[in-house]
């Protein structure tokens, strides 16, 4: 009995002595290797181990060093220390832990995480236990949990308060949807808990792209400023958007206060001044503009000032309203001098589905003529697209189109802006439209109305009640070729009671080209139509039921012929088309065709829909290409020198039904041809003509010239019709000169030598860099139509990036 509990002594001494748990006051050690000395005053540990505290502090460490005197514990060697009761964390290679004081602090690089909130990495750090606070004389970086960042050169941080001091701070914000924005401060104070910041010397730096230019840096220099999570104050501040340089930005803003209201997502500015290159243009005692972050939100636009002849001095104060998520609306005013007043709106509705917008306006007080003063006069534009989602298909759309004025030179006497106007004021349409689109075939239907703003009132209308195309593409086993076959029709009803019914039903054939033993490329195409027609008062259509079958045949050759050197690669292709019709097609003499190069060899060359151009023809023409090879860095490069072409069409007999302006109604037409000419780089050549066939007379020429020396460009564009083609003689230049990267001037002109009258001129100067152009125009205008007279005009401008586009001075010279 007394040999067994030997034993068991003996197993237990030898364990506790391995685990060396030793009680040293307030320190409890885990450590495999311990050495006490100096009469248990000095422990050292070495092969790593766990020290804990009464304090529920645990430190783990490759060696520790304590000294019982002072109370002081040196853990070094890639240190731990877990402050159980506070959930800190803090890593370093030495860790010192005065007990009396409570004190902690590192040597060297420290990782340091608070409650899974605040990530810090710094350099030689003080934690004062008792006060819970942490502080260092270096730099550190702090990310809290929503990936935001503080630089700084020094701090104070409060851990149970979450208030941080600092200087020389950089904070870094972090935003899913924006980008992140940069904000210095020379001494700051964070309450983090509240999202509360106060801080002197202060730059906010926004990111580049904020307003869609990456050269911009915008930003806000401040004396002070102070906010939290709802609003931001800057004292003393200065908004700009300019690249950042060692020179003054060319604009900026300087006020007294700039409030951010987040919750309005509004900057209000108050006592400031807009200076361009420091000096000051445009007090504001207030005014606001929405932050970055909004695309749409009520308040003021840029307001304009104006002059012309036609319509005397006026002011424009644009208003846009919010209405909904949904909805909301342009008003956009204008107040003349003689008490005429316009007022325009611009409504959008945008669903899931849909988008709506819609135009109107109504002016009142304008004098036309003598005969008719005080007269009112408007406009009603509305465009609705409708996604209708239809399962069988690719793509189902409604359009419904609505376009109406009350006179005819309305829109370009007002000058009015929306993007429903069109470029071409002279023709209105309203339509519904519904496209269908399946992966076999596509079916698109209208009902659709055009309007001329010009003739008497019941020869300008034309309906087309209803009309609908379906085109479907496919193949056939065993043939070689493409088919494919198109369905239209309409009921048109135009002039004065000119009423037309067309239904054509079309199957074309494309067999795959192909290539002969001797270089000769061939292929062929065959057109059927079925054209059913019926009309009133049409010189074209019979007033009985029509049903016609027709056939077109089209048989293409060439001869590609290339030639090839170390310099050059030449193509020269001669080239046939045979085409035969053996119906007779409708008279379509009157109608306009304009045939170049570009399309002579199409199939339909002629775009007609109710006939193919009948007999017989044959179009001869020739392709060459000359093209220069240049090797830049072991790398050929081809570059286009001389492209040439030429082709005219024989017939065997006349065609009367054929537009004539297009000359393939003769037995001989006109020799059609093109010539690009590019001897270098910089210079350019390219004219298009057509030649009647005695080779006497250009009854086409369109010449462009484009010469690019240095800063300098410039280009002519000459246009001359005469003969069967038309009658026309117009020639245009443009010039422009950078004299810089920043400053140009440029100057387009276009006469019309038929009438002897220079259509307008148009001089402008314009200094440009990556936030600011200003401009001065010079515009003479030589147009008169009824109410639109000539008008010379002086335009000065200045677009500010991103607050708009002033136009302060608006002058009509006479």
């Amino acid at each position: 009995m007394k040999s067994k509990f030997a034993t068991f002594f003996l197993v237990l001494v030898f364990t506790l002595c391995n685990l060396s748990q030793v009680h040293g006051g307030e320190f409890i050690f885990e450590i495999s290797d311990l050495e006490i000395s100096e009469n248990g005053n000095i422990y050292k540990g070495n092969n790593r181990g766990t020290i804990r505290t009464d304090s529920q502090l645990e430190f783990i460490s490759d060696n520790f060093e304590y000294l019982k005197k002072i109370n002081r514990l040196d853990a070094n060697g890639d240190v731990q220390l877990f402050d159980l009761n506070n959930n800190i964390t803090i890593n370093a290679q030495q860790i010192f832990y005065l007990k009396n004081e409570e004190k902690i602090f590192t040597v060297g690089k420290t990782l340091i995480k608070i409650s899974n909130k605040y990530d810090i990495e710094g350099f030689d750090l003080t934690l004062f236990k008792n006060k819970m606070i942490l502080s260092s004389k270096k730099s550190a970086l702090i990310t809290d949990s929503g990936s935001n960042t503080y630089k700084l050169e020094q701090f104070q941080y409060s851990i149970d308060k979450e208030i941080l001091k600092g200087k020389n701070i950089t904070a870094i914000t972090s935003d899913k949807k924006n980008k992140s924005d940069e904000f210095f401060f020379k001494t700051g104070f964070f309450d983090l808990k509240k999202n509360k910041f106060l801080g002197k010397d202060i730059v906010a730096k926004f990111h580049k792209d904020l307003f869609g230019n990456n050269e911009n840096d915008p930003r806000i220099s401040a004396v002070s400023g102070y906010g939290d999570k709802i609003n931001t104050y800057f004292k003393k501040g200065v908004f700009t958007s300019c690249k950042k340089t060692d020179k003054c930005p060319p604009w900026k803003i300087t006020s007294d206060e700039i409030h951010h209201d987040k919750i309005k997502k509004q900057i209000a500015y108050k006592n400031a001044w807009l200076e361009i290159y420091d000096f000051p243009v445009i007090y504001f005692p207030k005014f606001f503009h929405p932050d970055p972050s909004v695309k749409r939100q009520s308040g003021l636009l840029k307001p304009e000032f104006g002059s012309s002849n036609n319509l005397g001095s006026s002011i424009y104060i644009p208003y846009f309203l919010a209405i909904s998520e949904d909805k909301d609306l342009t008003i956009k005013p204008r107040l003349f001098g003689d008490n005429k007043f316009l007022l325009q709106n611009e409504y959008r509705q945008k669903t899931k589905n849909s988008f709506t917008i819609a135009d109107f306006s109504i002016v009142n007080g304008h004098d036309s003529s003598v005969q008719d003063k005080g007269g009112t006069r408007s406009h009603l534009f509305t465009n609705t697209l409708v996604d209708l989602s239809l399962d069988s298909f690719q793509k189902s759309m409604l359009q419904i189109n609505y376009q109406k004025v009350s006179n005819d030179n309305y829109l370009k006497l007002f000058d009015l802006q929306s993007p429903l106007l069109p470029d071409d004021n002279s023709v209105l349409e309203s339509k519904i439209q519904f496209d269908l689109e399946h992966e076999n075939y596509d079916l698109t239907t209208s009902f659709e109305m055009y309007e001329t703003l010009s003739g008497s009132n019941s020869d300008r209308f034309q309906y087309m009640l209803p009309t609908y195309n379906f085109s479907k593409n496919f193949n056939l086993k065993n043939i070689e070729g493409a088919f494919n076959y198109n369905s239209y029709g309409n009921n048109t009803l135009r002039d004065t009671n000119v009423f037309t019914s067309i239904l054509s039903n079309d199957l074309n054939y494309s067999a795959l080209g192909k290539f002969f033993d001797n270089g000769i490329k061939t292929n062929f195409e065959i057109a059927l139509k079925n054209i059913n027609t019926v009309g009133k008062n049409n010189s074209i259509y019979k007033n009985s039921p029509q049903s016609e079958l027709m056939s077109a045949y089209t048989y293409n050759a060439s001869l590609p012929l290339i030639k090839k050197n170390s310099t050059t690669f030449n193509t020269l292709e001669p080239k046939l088309s045979l085409k035969f019709s053996p119906h007779q097609m409708k008279n379509n003499g009157n109608e306009f065709r304009r045939i170049d190069v570009s399309n002579i060899f199409s199939s339909n060359r002629l775009s007609l829909s109710d006939s193919f151009e009948s007999g017989e023809s044959i179009t001869l023409g020739l392709n060459f290409k000359k093209e220069k090879v240049n090797t830049d860095d072991k790398i050929d490069k081809i570059e286009e020198y001389i492209d040439f072409k030429l082709a005219s069409v024989f017939r065997l007999d006349e065609e009367n039904n054929i537009p004539t302006n297009s000359t393939l109604n003769k037995k001989k037409s006109n020799i059609f041809g093109q010539f690009n000419f590019q001897p270098t780089k910089n210079v350019s050549l390219g004219y298009n003509f057509s030649l009647t066939d005695d080779l006497n007379t250009f009854e086409y020429n369109s010449l462009i010239t484009t010469m690019k020396f240095g800063n300098f460009n410039t280009q002519f564009d000459y246009l001359e019709e005469r003969g069967a083609v038309g009658s026309a003689n117009i020639i245009q230049n443009t010039t422009k000169y950078n004299f810089d990267v920043q400053n140009s001037i440029s100057f387009n002109t276009r006469r019309n030598r038929k009438l002897d009258l220079t259509e307008y001129y148009d001089l402008v100067y314009e200094y440009k860099n990556d936030c600011l152009v200003a401009g001065i125009k010079y515009k003479k205008n030589y147009y008169n139509d009824a109410d639109i007279k000539p008008v010379e005009e002086l335009f000065f401008s200045i677009t500010i990036v991103p607050l708009g586009t002033f136009s302060p001075s608006k002058m009509a010279l006479r």
